[in-house]
């Protein structure tokens, strides 16, 4: 019987940034499917890495990768780049799809020639705010490479310079990153996923009291939140999301985040580490297309089995010879 490591971070609900690690729930769910198939061992990726000798010991076939990662814009591609180190195959997006991705500014830069955009600017230092004296309102401001709306709450939307210049420097002041200002969409949140072999899926449509979909909806209030199936005809969104996977040369997997205003869908982000809670949005849009929780996570994994190594992304391709 093959073996697999189900290599995860859990989140305690101690500290902030445990917001973007799995639930036990997430997790149980998980190992539940894969032991019906498979001889499975969980080992939790712990700061100080000792996970790493407890994997070469077990020495398992293929490694179930959801880490999220404790602190920097890299955090999530730590993993995939130490076990393409020990040469372990694992399933998902590898380590340059995990970094890039992980850069909302960089994607949306990469993507804008073919895919709508928020017009956005990047913040990396004090200073950069009087830059953006002259841009134009309403602008969203959040941290460039963070996940689950960390640091994001109503003051997030701000209407003037002064608004936004306090908002800056307050992150500035929290969590000393580099900070995404971009133009808010007023909108419908709406997200898709990518799943290689299976293509573009969903979408599924976030229904939350709140005028976007924040760090308290997220966490706090989040039975609050309604994730549902959306019906209809989304071929121009699936296309997009094809396009999308593409370009980045996608493996594994993605969620991807729009808002749709009248008949635009903007990108929000790109998420190539995801969330795979069971009432989540990436298991609700393979629901959309017939696939259930057991289903999606069955296909992953023998997906990620037909080759011995993890194949690496290239990380943007150029299509048709056009950039």
């Amino acid at each position: 019987m093959k073996k697999i490591v189900l290599l995860f971070n859990l989140n305690r609900h101690q500290c902030e940034y445990e917001t973007e690690f799995d639930s036990e729930l997430t997790i149980e769910s998980i190992y539940n499917v894969l032991s019906k198939n498979y001889e499975v061992k969980k080992i939790e990726a712990d700061r100080e890495f000792k996970w790493i000798e407890l994997l070469n010991q077990y020495k398992p076939d293929l490694v179930f990768n959801i880490c999220e990662g404790y602190n920097g814009p890299a955090r999530e591609s730590v993993y995939g780049a130490i076990l393409e180190q020990f040469k372990y195959n694992y399933s998902g997006p590898d380590s340059t799809n995990l970094l890039m991705c992980h850069n909302k500014f960089l994607i949306k830069n990469l993507l804008k020639d073919y895919i709508d955009c928020p017009k956005g600017y990047s913040v990396c230092e004090r200073s950069d705010i009087n830059l953006l004296k002259n841009i134009q309102y309403p602008v969203i401001v959040k941290l460039n490479s963070e996940g689950s709306s960390m640091g994001m709450d109503e003051k997030s939307i701000v209407y003037s310079y002064n608004e936004l210049k306090e908002q800056v420097l307050s992150l500035f002041d929290r969590y000393d990153r580099n900070i995404l200002v971009e133009e808010y969409i007023d909108g419908q949140d709406l997200s898709m996923i990518y799943v290689e072999g299976l293509g573009a899926l969903g979408p599924c449509i976030v229904n939350c009291d709140a005028e976007f979909y924040d760090y308290t909806m997220k966490t706090i209030k989040d039975d609050f939140v309604d994730i549902q199936v959306l019906n209809g005809e989304f071929g121009t969104l699936k296309n997009a999301v094809s396009l999308i996977a593409k370009k980045l040369d996608i493996k594994g997997y993605a969620k991807i985040d729009f808002r749709k205003k009248e008949d635009k869908f903007y990108l929000i982000e790109v998420n190539s580490q995801v969330s795979f809670h069971p009432a989540g949005e990436f298991v609700t849009c393979a629901k959309t297309d017939g696939y259930s929780f057991d289903d999606i996570i069955n296909y992953i994994v023998e997906k990620a089995f037909e080759t011995n190594t993890k194949k690496n992304s290239i990380g943007y391709k150029v299509i048709n010879n056009v950039r």
